[in-house]
């Protein structure tokens, strides 16, 4: 098992994941738990791979508290170095989307050339 960091920009979650990388098959999964000064999130989460694109798909039981701007990121940085005033600075972090659903099953394309691996 891996390390895969995943940040929401005021949040950082740190997920335990399992490596199953064939196309259209789960790559990493996990679950949230977590709360912070701004909202809390909880549920599952996956990193989907098809062909060469990878997907972050929210589970059914996502949700979390709304607040403003809400960003996914992968960064590279240890999740005891991150916190929300350097969580997009440390690290080498990629954007993913901006949270646009803050409940339930959704799902954010990873930008093209970005491998999750490179952030286990």
């Amino acid at each position: 098992m891996k390390n895969l960091k995943i940040i929401f920009s005021a949040l950082v979650l740190l997920l335990v994941v399992q490596v199953r990388a064939q196309d259209g098959k789960v790559a990493y999964s996990g679950e949230w738990e977590r709360e912070s000064r701004w909202t809390t999130f909880e549920g599952s989460w996956q990193i989907v791979k098809t062909g060469d694109t990878y997907t972050v798909v929210l589970g059914d039981d996502f949700e979390a508290k709304k607040a403003p701007d809400l960003k996914i990121f992968l960064s590279k940085a240890p999740l005891d170095d991150i916190s929300g005033k350097n969580a997009v600075k440390l690290g080498d972090p990629v954007l993913v989307a901006k949270l646009t659903s803050y409940e339930g099953k959704a799902s954010y394309v990873i930008p093209a050339g970005i491998n999750p691996a490179d952030y286990a």
